[in-house]
């Protein structure tokens, strides 16, 4: 994902508008649009890449799909969501 696509999918994952997505937000989003992916992965990507531990990803945190070694697996997926 490119920065624009990275903003698009952030968009359309924060449900309530917060300017915040949470895990459960991301995985409701994809089954929404009955996309698959592995939870576990989803899962470990998500906290690691919540640097505060507050259990929500900033548009900062999020942007971390994009790079590696999220970006072939998490953000490949998480793309699908624009298609």
């Amino acid at each position: 994902m490119n920065a624009t696509q990275v903003d698009q999918a952030f968009r359309i994952i924060d449900a309530n508008k917060n300017g915040s997505v949470t895990l459960a937000e991301i995985t409701s989003a994809l089954e929404d649009r009955q996309i698959s992916l592995d939870a576990g992965s989803l899962d470990t990507a998500f906290r690691e890449l919540d640097k505060d531990g507050d259990g929500r990803l900033t548009r900062a945190e999020f942007s971390g799909f994009q790079m590696e070694p999220y970006k072939s697996s998490v953000g490949t997926t998480l793309a699908k969501l624009l298609a």
